[in-house]
């Protein structure tokens, strides 16, 4: 009884585990281990026997569409739902409860999306092998294995599949067994596709077939999406400070630069002695400093700059639609915060460093290279000049030794 009282906590556990895996998670459904693959087919293996229990039941019991059921079917089809039902839920606790066997971990592997094919066919012919639904349901899930499973363990259950759906189809075709059992004569006898309740039958059996693919395939592409964000991002960003790297800096620039009307400045920072902070104190004194630094430029700067790491102990800023007078003054508050900013070390004693600046700004028929070039410059002369200051592209004529 205990195993019993314990079955509504597993579903809620795995239901928990799986909304994060499917709706959450950066890793692909398809790079699920088969084991867990096979335990997300058992969850929606018992969500369609209960929709076709749902559907079976109300049809039978209700006074309008009674006349279209074989009741001398009745008892055959609530066993196997119940049954396979049973199955299915008994699978998932037994996989919470042998997760760490790797011959049940096998097991399941092969078995789940066996019994789950086996299922569907059988259900299939329950409603008619060559009705609407079970073509589409087959096309459907078909579909969802060769993307979901490897092709070793979809094609050997897909010729396991297909002898049985070709048995049952030879059978019904020939009359050895009757065909969409759970019909009565009366509609079996009719013209399908004249009688209201047939159609709607279809559509309600065809439904959680529909929504598994729909859910299926929203998920992967979902999944797809974010982590095509995410690598675009990696792609994009340092890897240390998490602002953007030079590729992206580069890219940038150059749509700036084919927008003809379009000012920005460029603003070129070194940090002062940094290799003496890395000699002395050790690379993750360092790292930390660079971090710092990063965070300081981001929240001095506008949401529509771009700061990024040029290299070292370099960084870059891109300032939109800003005028030289406006670029310097950013670059002045930028400094001052580094200087002010205190690191402290693990002994206990403060570091504090400073920074250089460089700003250019763009020119009509610039190439990116040029700004970029005026703005090292700059950079150069205030590092000439003593450091901890910033110096402007405009100066470098009236300093002959840059």
């Amino acid at each position: 009884m205990n195993f019993f009282r314990k079955i509504p906590l597993l579903i809620f556990h795995y239901w928990g585990r799986f909304k994060f895996h499917l709706l959450e998670s950066d890793n692909l459904i398809i790079t699920w281990s088969n084991f867990d693959k096979g335990v997300l087919l058992c969850f929606f293996g018992a969500f369609c026997q209960l929709s076709a229990l749902k559907w079976y039941l109300f049809s039978c019991y209700s006074e309008e569409n009674r006349v279209w059921i074989n009741h001398d079917f009745f008892v055959t089809r609530i066993t196997t739902i119940f049954i396979t039902l049973g199955i299915f839920i008994g699978l998932i606790a037994l996989s919470h409860r042998y997760k760490g066997n790797e011959k049940f971990r096998q097991f399941i592997t092969y078995f789940s999306p066996m019994f789950f094919g086996g299922v569907m066919i059988y259900a299939g012919y329950t409603v008619g092998m060559f009705s609407p639904a079970t073509i589409s349901g087959f096309i459907n899930i078909v579909l969802i294995g060769l993307v979901y499973y490897p092709r070793k363990i979809i094609y050997s259950i897909a010729i396991f599949a297909s002898i049985f759906t070709i048995i049952i189809s030879y059978l019904t075709f020939n009359d050895v067994i009757r065909y969409a059992p759970v019909f009565s004569d009366a509609l079996t006898h009719s013209e399908f596709y004249h009688n209201p309740f047939w159609i709607k039958s279809m559509a309600e059996v065809y439904l959680p077939i529909l929504l598994i693919s729909f859910l299926f395939f929203e998920i992967l592409l979902s999944q797809w999406r974010r982590r095509e964000m995410k690598i675009k991002k990696m792609s994009q960003t340092d890897a240390l400070t998490n602002v953007f790297n030079r590729r992206y800096i580069g890219e940038e620039l150059s749509i700036l630069e084919s927008k003809k009307k379009a000012t920005y400045a460029v603003v070129l920072l070194d940090l002062d002695h940094f290799k003496k902070i890395n000699d002395d104190y050790g690379h993750e004194v360092g790292d930390d400093v660079l971090q710092r630094v990063a965070t300081i430029l981001c929240t001095t700067t506008r949401i529509q700059d771009v700061v990024g790491r040029f290299g070292g102990e370099e960084f870059i800023l891109i300032l939109k639609d800003q005028n030289l007078q406006q670029a310097i003054e950013i670059a002045e508050r930028c400094r001052k915060i580094i200087e002010q900013e205190e690191f402290e070390l693990e002994t206990g004693n403060i570091l504090k460093t400073s920074a250089s600046f460089g700003v250019a700004l763009s020119q009509p028929n610039s190439k990116k290279e040029q700004t970029i070039r005026m703005a090292d410059r700059a950079l150069y002369l205030a590092k000439q000049q003593g450091r901890n200051q910033v110096r402007h592209y405009l100066e470098l004529n009236l300093d002959p030794a840059v």
